[in-house]
This record gives C-alpha cells, structure tokens and sequence, in this order.
C-alpha cells in the first residue's frame, strides 16, 4: 500500500503538472544563452603563450606534448582535454575559467559557473545529473545555515525537509531534490483542483498505477511485453490500460515493429510530472522509516 504524501506535497505535484513551461520561462532561457560569456581557448591560450615569450615548441616541452597538439589548440581543431587543462592554467598561473573566458569569475557570476560544472558532462548524462544533485544538496544546506553552523554537505539517504511561509526543500541522498519557492505556490488556485481531479482519480487504482509504472520503465512497450512483466491476465491489463487512455494520461499506437502490433506510452504532458509524483511519494514513503527534519512550517500563499 503507497502512502500518499501530505497534501502539501499534493498541491506542489498538481500545479506542477499543470504549470507547464510558459513563453516567459523560454524567453528567460533564450536570454540566458545571450549573456553567456563566450568560450575561446584557442585565442586565450595563444595570448597567453605570446605573453609569456614562448614558442608552441617550448609550451609542448613544459606540458610533455607534442607541438603540434599546441597548434591544434591555437588554431581551434581541437581543445586540451580535462586532465591537461590544470597543467596548463598552473604553467600560466592562470585558473581554468580564464582558459576558457579570458578573465576571471567574480563571486557574483556562482550561476555561471555552476552552469559551467554542470555543462562539462555530455548533455543530460548521468554524470551531468549527478553533479547537478550534489550542487542543489549545497544549496539545500545553504537554506538552513542557521541550522548547520558546522557547513557539513553530506547528504544523508534519510529525507530532509525544510519549510515555512516563504518555501520548502526537500533533499535525500538517494537522489531526490527539489525546492518550490513561495511564488510557486501563488499559482495554485481552483483550476490546478480541476485539473488534479482529472489526473489523480485514474492513479487511485493499483492496477492503473502500476501499468504507469511499466510503461515509464519500458518506452514504446506492447501490450504482451507488458503482459510478461507485471503478471497480469488479459482482462485485468486491458482494463488498466483502458481506464488510462480514456483519461489521455496513456497513448496508445501502431508501432513501427509490426510483431510488437499496439504499443503504450505516457503523454508528454503527463510524463515527466508522474515520474516526479512517483519519486516524491516514494520520498515521503521514506520520510517516515527514516529521520525527518521538519522546520517551522508556514502558511502558503495558494488561491483557493
């Protein structure tokens, strides 16, 4: 039996599903690749090396290269990799965001430089992931510094929660964070009830429930695959599937293999959301095997 989480945590995952990406976010997006500084090592680590007096031969020597791996980085064909970047930033007593930007980060630019961290990983990569989750557990911490004067950042698998009027953060060392912001929370009105009402009812049934599950794990899955892997008989899956599609959480297609006949997958709008409702009921599941810091809960600006 899944426990349900507090109705708190409800009204988060319902008008998170409901407040898709608007023009406003995606142009914010847009402006936020505009001002993005503009990488060029190939012309820095040349300027660095003319100031220095130095040859591309006499560079190679001090980095144990060859020159014409020196030439390739000046002229653009290529870039040094991750392991001869600090060599290089140390020969030149230089960082390695001057390498990249010819000049500095000040204090000030943190989101770029996290953006950097983050964006050294292929794109969504599981690394890319990983290291954006061991940055928000810091910035997690950061919320409650009068609680931890000590400035430890382990994350502990046991969930943390913070909370009060003007938010609450949720953080585990599983894998699990997120932060709603009071703002977020003056979205909520009757129309995310609407629309809740219409999403939740069909995942009160365990059958349906557990077929979204079956689905999110196997993309593209038919109806016999999924036959095999929960077990079920033909009626009960039919059923399920039946009840999904008719409230268009679930699509149901032709696929491109003909042996595999019908397939199923999530809608799009639907997807993300109920990965993020699963984890987070999974999370308060959790909570309460485990210790959980509740603090100073508060009254949330949401519009019914």
């Amino acid at each position: 039996m899944v426990e349900l989480p507090s109705y708190k945590v409800v009204y988060f995952l319902s008008a998170l599903c409901y407040n898709v990406v608007t023009a406003e976010e995606l142009a914010v997006k847009s402006e936020r690749k505009k001002i993005m500084k503009e990488i060029n090592i190939a012309k820095n680590i040349s300027e660095l090396r003319k100031q220095k007096g130095i040859t591309q031969e006499q560079l190679a020597i001090a980095l144990n290269i060859s020159p014409q791996a020196v030439s390739k980085w000046e002229t653009g064909t290529s870039q040094p990799d991750t392991l001869t970047l600090p060599l290089i930033a140390n020969y030149f007593g230089v960082s390695i965001d001057y390498l990249y930007y010819g000049d500095d980060y000040a204090y000030t630019d943190i989101y770029n430089k996290v953006f950097d961290k983050v964006a050294e990983h292929p794109q969504q990569s599981q690394a890319s992931y990983e290291d954006a989750f061991k940055i928000f557990g810091y910035a997690h911490h950061g919320i409650s510094k009068w609680n931890n004067k000590s400035h430890k950042t382990f994350i502990h698998d046991e969930p943390l929660h913070l909370s009060n009027e003007n938010g609450l953060s949720l953080v585990s060392g599983k894998g699990y964070g997120a932060i709603v912001t009071k703002n977020f929370f003056e979205n909520i009105d009757r129309d995310t009830v609407d629309f809740a009402v219409k999403l939740l009812p069909a995942l009160t049934d365990k059958n349906n429930l557990i077929v979204c599950l079956a689905i999110i794990s196997m993309s593209d899955i038919s109806f016999g695959e999924m036959q095999e892997k929960l077990q079920f008989d033909e009626k009960t899956l039919r059923n399920a599937l039946d009840a999904l599609i008719e409230t268009g959480i679930v699509i149901e297609k032709v696929s491109k293999h003909k042996s595999l006949g019908l397939t199923y997958e999530i809608h799009g709008m639907y997807h993300s959301c109920l990965c993020i409702l699963i984890a987070t009921v999974e999370m308060q599941r959790y909570s309460l095997k485990g210790i959980a810091c509740n603090m100073a809960f508060g009254d949330y600006p949401v519009k019914i």
